[in-house]
């Protein structure tokens, strides 16, 4: 009976001490990942430091892409997708913009593919997507003091481009000078369900209503732009976590800086990308030039591989071809036969 009573004690005192640790590692990792400038001169641009810092040619197009520094595997499917040596005889540089991961034991790895590759801009703060805003910021910081180019382009690294299109799109002056272009959202509320991912609190975001912002998929403007950003964001002592918000938000906001509106070159579901793969026997382009891959990294290679050859053999849409009107992706289809009878779930 004493063995089991002490036995009991120590079980206890042991998950005791696990939780506290547990408790004090996150209290710590808090304090590393979330920058709180309000008790510092410091504000949110002169906080960013970089630990790997590529050097920038003179090029036609800057390309940052947000990424996470855990998952190589993106950053291969977009390198499979548009090799660095494409991108050089299209005079385009990418970089993937790149936090510090928790575990260590992947910095060396992180070391030696920007060895290799020379695409890597890291900064000094911990992966996190509350950091998005200071990876996004570092990326625009990056390329407006250290590159001279006519244009600068920014994705995420789940997002699909037709890079021969858009290219078309700057070469032929359809996107205006001095603005920041892409999706539109308007009119945008903050989320205040505390289970959700992008919960804002009232000392986030005090606000009812969003400034009129761009989804952070994809959206093009230029350096002068980016610089605009930076000096102003030097204004700031707190940032707002969401970043598509913050930057092309409340800080284009305050400089004034006008959206142009790209919309309808979006698709907001990846089956309409394999629509217009499956449309390649047919000669007919892909009316969008954007839209997310849908977890399916092979599909950055498919996309462009079907882009590249659009480029000089295919045909542009009538209103009725139009892979909008034509697609059905409102659900898939899978088929269980079950005794003798087919049953669909719709996923």
């Amino acid at each position: 009976m004493k063995v089991r009573f002490i036995f009991v004690i120590f079980c206890i005192s042991t998950l005791f001490i696990l939780f506290l640790t547990i408790l004090k590692t996150d209290l710590g990792n808090n304090t590393k990942y979330l920058y709180n400038t309000n008790n510092t001169n410091e504000n949110i641009s002169s906080i960013i430091k970089f630990i790997i810092k590529p050097k920038c040619d003179i090029n036609f197009i800057i390309w940052i892409v947000t990424s996470s520094a855990n998952d190589a595997a993106y950053r291969t499917a977009l390198r499979y997708a548009y090799p660095n040596e494409m991108l050089k005889s299209l005079n385009i540089t990418r970089v993937f913009l790149l936090g510090k991961p928790k575990e260590e034991s992947m910095w060396k790895y992180i070391l030696k593919e920007s060895q290799k590759y020379n695409d890597l801009l890291q900064g000094d703060f911990l992966e996190n997507y509350k950091n998005l805003t200071l990876k996004h910021l570092m990326g625009l910081k990056w390329a407006s003091s250290n590159c001279k180019a006519n244009f600068l382009i920014k994705t995420d690294n789940d997002i699909v481009l037709d890079i021969f299109e858009i290219l078309k799109l700057l070469q032929e002056k359809k996107i205006e000078e001095n603005t920041m272009s892409g999706y539109i959202l308007r009119n945008m509320k903050p989320i205040r369900i505390s289970n959700n991912k992008w919960f804002a609190t009232k000392e986030d975001f005090p606000g009812e209503i969003y400034p009129d912002f761009l989804s952070g998929w994809f959206y093009i403007t230029n350096l002068k732009v980016a610089q605009l950003l930076i000096n102003t964001s030097e204004k700031f002592k707190n940032f707002f976590w969401i970043d598509d918000v913050f930057i092309s938000g409340i800080l284009r906001q305050k400089c004034d800086i006008k959206l142009k509106e790209l919309n309808s070159f979006y698709a907001t579901d990846y089956r309409y990308l394999e629509c217009c793969i499956r449309d390649k026997k047919k000669k007919l382009k892909c009316e969008f030039i954007a839209g997310p891959d849908g977890g399916k990294k092979e599909l950055h290679i498919k996309f462009r591989k079907f882009s590249e050859y659009c480029q000089w053999n295919c045909y542009k849409r009538m209103k009725e071809q139009l892979v909008s009107k034509t697609c059905v992706v409102a659900y898939e289809e899978e088929m269980h036969v079950v005794n003798s009878k087919a049953y669909i779930y719709y996923v």
